[in-house]
């Protein structure tokens, strides 16, 4: 439990009360939880999204719910996607890349980013059948495709350390995976799998991309990662919806 809050105060700006002493290994440790900081931060997402599309026009609750995410996660993920794509596409050396994703400043390959990612997300919730169900399963897509990003990756940087990268267990990173497989299964049955199985294939090609792009893999990464896996599901979901017929799994069905 103490692993879990640590987790989820670090990951979130949700505020955590109580006064943790965290022992060396902790936070690895902690990294199995990921999905279910995923799912909590979705829960808020939801929460918002059903309650302002009753009172709102449901494209003003979507971006609301969009918004809420900004606000639970700091815009955490979202700031490392900007800043990965800035260092990735700027046509420099690998040394100049690492310096620019690690500057604040934002540039305009990273302005670009920033703006398809929410036009995406946007776009893909509003063409989906159950709304509120992909809302409540974005973030958790985000974070079970971590410990494909990060295990026994390298750290690209001479000095300093990613928290993640390289140091997670490999029971953590694995059952971060599973922890994350369960919800996709109860909303998409079988195709949950399927849906599931690409994520992290997807995951470990852009982990592939990277680590031929600056050597390793960064927090900023690890962001990037967590951004374009909640665009896959959406793209994911559109596509089997349209394809197979897939509709939401028996559970979330009856809501």
């Amino acid at each position: 439990m103490k692993r879990f809050l640590f987790t989820l105060g670090f990951m979130t700006r949700i505020p955590i009360p109580l006064k943790m002493e965290m022992k060396d290994g902790d936070m690895e440790k902690g990294f199995i939880s990921f999905p279910i900081v995923g799912l909590i931060i979705g829960l808020v997402d939801t929460a918002v999204y059903l309650i302002f599309s009753h009172l709102l026009p449901e494209a003003i609750a979507i971006v609301l719910a969009i918004l809420a995410n900004l606000c639970v996660t700091g815009a955490f993920h979202l700031d490392g996607l900007c800043d990965t794509v800035d260092g990735i596409y700027s046509a420099r050396t690998r040394e100049r890349m690492l310096e620019i994703m690690k500057d604040s400043r934002i540039g305009t390959n990273g302005g670009i980013a920033l703006v398809l990612d929410l036009a995406l997300k946007f776009m893909g919730i509003w063409y989906c059948d159950v709304k509120w169900l992909v809302i409540l399963l974005m973030p958790v897509a985000g974070k079970l495709v971590q410990g494909v990003i990060a295990y026994k990756a390298v750290y690209p940087r001479k000095n300093g350390i990613g928290i993640y990268v390289g140091t997670i267990p490999g029971w953590g990173a694995a059952g971060a995976a599973l922890i994350g497989l369960i919800p996709l299964v109860l909303a998409y049955s079988y195709y949950g799998v399927l849906i599931w199985a690409v994520l992290l294939i997807m995951a470990y090609l852009f982990r592939i991309y990277i680590t031929g792009k600056i050597g390793g893999v960064t927090g900023d990464v690890m962001g990037a990662g967590s951004e374009l896996s909640e665009v896959w599901l959406l793209f994911m979901i559109l596509i089997l919806t349209k394809y197979t017929g897939m509709t939401a799994g028996t559970l979330f069905g009856l809501f």
